[in-house]
């Protein structure tokens, strides 16, 4: 809708500036990213007060965060706007202005909702995140509705997120009917901020391999390239949410299992989740990456510029991160968040070093290159770094990863094919839905039959167990995760 009403270019741009206030969501020092695990521990020891302090710091981080966010926007502006050349200063200054305000909201609405997570109840804080999502949609479909100005997409979207942090604050009050929060001693404010800024390092990583293109790719090829590669990570990201919804839940619930029963449950997350997550992710990057000609179509009506294959080197960078995902949330949970965020430094430079040499070279492609090299080096790096730590062994991660890929790839290897010898693209909708048809559902249809035989999917994703539900039968409840004299982890906790 973005595309059609606004414009390749004016989407370019929001995409940048967006990428432009993310940075500023560094200056929290990752505190946000660090609630729901200190909740969880604060809740597992008894300790009410702690958790109201945590609160506390985190309204205060985002307070100082906001200030400054804002002042920097206003600042920049001019420079924005020459090097985009599309928006007038004062309109570019509005743009930024309404991206910090999408930011500092969503830092607020993820205190309140880590909160919720921390305490391992899901449902409220999630609920309101789909309240959230529909009021940011309507509203942006309502203002393109009557507008094709940048600006006025930008106030609505603004206006959108301030009115969605009652959501989250009366998700807040479901979960947690003490006092609201306290000022946190200084002891507190050191203990978090110790683990936080370590856990941020990961987010600055992440901002370097993917935000920090956008803007490059602007400079290098012009809003319009930035805004193809917009539309690509966006499919990517997207992809890569529903990999990490897997281990969604795993922070909270494992740091309450380690207070609880100790460290050994770290081998018994590690091994099964790895095995369920590989299950569930793996599948979907292969199928986004076998049909994405049509999905995009479908999607856009068309495949803007270079789309298809930025979105199919993204798939194949992020693919290691969600096959690693459990092991990086089973690192946060027990307190080492230096293990993932040396590893995410050094992937970070490595990036840096390589878009800086291949870019004048070779432009959009030496960029992205350099982020594909850099995240799949950082993500073997991390597991090899992870099993030395923990004394796993490397085969506790290959064993587990290893069997789902494999059934993906034989059954990916015809369509792979087929697509190399026929080498077309569809033009409308009406061509493409059928082509994404016929890939997505033989596909999705023989894994999850073949996986389910297996028993690489969770016990309530298989067949057999979807069958008995529906008739309303007994299920046989999912087998011990291991042999060692543990109670059993709550899987329930986690999708």
């Amino acid at each position: 809708i973005m595309l059609a009403r606004l414009g390749l270019a004016a989407f370019g741009v929001w995409a940048v500036t967006g990428a432009l206030a993310t940075y500023s969501g560094l200056l929290d020092f990752g505190i946000r990213r660090a609630i729901s695990r200190f909740v969880a521990l604060y809740d597992a020891q008894g300790d009410h007060r702690a958790i109201r302090e945590t609160i506390g710091l985190s309204l205060i981080a985002v307070a100082v965060l906001g200030v400054l966010a804002y002042a920097v926007a206003a600042l920049i502006a001019p420079v924005v706007s020459d090097a985009l050349g599309v928006l007038p200063t004062s309109e570019m200054r509005l743009v930024l202005l309404c991206s910090v305000t999408l930011v500092v909201t969503t830092a607020v609405r993820e205190i309140f909702a880590s909160v919720g997570i921390g305490l391992r109840k899901m449902k409220p804080p999630n609920v309101a995140v789909v309240c959230v999502n529909l009021t940011n949609f309507a509203a942006s479909v309502a203002v393109l509705a009557f507008s094709t100005k940048l600006t006025d997409y930008a106030l609505a979207n603004a206006a959108a997120g301030i009115v969605s942090i009652g959501y989250q604050l009366v998700a807040f009050r479901f979960v947690w009917k003490g006092p609201w929060f306290a000022l946190p001693p200084r002891r507190r404010a050191k203990e978090i901020l110790g683990y936080s800024i370590k856990n941020q390092l990961v987010t600055l990583s992440d901002l370097v391999n993917l935000q920090t293109d956008k803007i490059l790719i602007a400079v290098l090829a012009g809003p319009a390239a930035a805004g193809s590669y917009e539309i690509a990570n966006r499919a990517v990201i997207a992809v890569r949410a529903l990999g990490w919804l897997t281990a969604s839940a795993m922070v909270p619930t494992a740091t309450a299992e380690i207070v609880e029963h100790g460290k050994q449950v770290i081998r018994r997350f590690y091994r099964h989740y790895t095995l369920r997550s590989a299950a569930i992710s793996m599948p979907i990057f292969v199928a986004t990456c076998l049909s994405a000609p049509y999905l995009l179509v479908v999607w856009l009506g068309q495949a803007p510029g270079d789309a298809v294959p930025i979105l199919l080197l993204l798939c194949g960078a992020q693919l290691g991160s969600v096959l690693s995902v459990v092991a990086e949330t089973l690192a946060n949970s027990d307190g080492r968040p230096d293990i993932p965020a040396r590893i995410a430094v050094m992937a970070a430079v490595l990036n840096i070093v390589l878009t800086v040499t291949l870019a004048p070279i070779f432009g959009l492609w030496g960029v992205l290159t350099g982020t594909f090299v850099a995240l799949t080096f950082g993500s073997v790096a991390f597991v090899r770094r992870f099993n030395r730590q923990y004394g796993f062994p490397t085969s506790d991660f290959l064993d587990a990863v290893w069997p789902p890929a494999r059934l993906t790839l034989a059954l990916a290897a015809p369509y792979a094919v087929w697509y190399l010898l026929a080498d077309s693209m569809p033009t409308t909708r009406l061509d493409a839905v059928p082509g994404l048809l016929a890939t997505l559902v033989p596909f999705g249809v023989a894994y999850w039959l073949l996986a389910s035989r297996r028993e690489y999917l969770p016990r309530p994703m298989r067949v057999r167990s979807l069958l008995a539900r529906l008739r309303s039968a007994p299920q046989e409840p999912e087998a011990a995760i291991t042999a060692l004299p543990a109670p059993p982890v709550r899987e329930r906790m986690v999708p």
